[in-house]
């Protein structure tokens, strides 16, 4: 019984990691989504902004399959912050 617990604690610090890391990975991709329009097409900062999309992409896939593989389990969002969890 012990064990299960470890392993629902462990699942909900996961949920809760994933739904933080979510949140941030969409300011960011909102913030090059954005700004990538407004440069020329020679941009010296474009490729980067490029780059900087995809990258955000495959985290956020990540992030997906994070919190899928939490649902599976049984694991819920937490009312309580990942820092709290952890720190408990």
């Amino acid at each position: 019984m012990e064990r299960l617990l470890k392993t629902d604690r462990v699942c909900a610090i996961a949920a809760a990691a994933a739904h933080g890391l979510n949140n941030e990975l969409t300011v960011i991709l909102n913030s090059v989504s954005n700004s990538i329009p407004t440069l020329e097409p020679g941009h010296p900062a474009r490729p980067d902004l490029l780059d900087l999309h995809l990258a955000v992409l495959r985290c956020s896939r990540i992030s997906s399959s994070l919190l899928e593989f939490t649902a599976r389990h049984g694991a819920r969002a937490a009312s309580t912050s990942f820092d709290h969890l952890v720190k408990e």
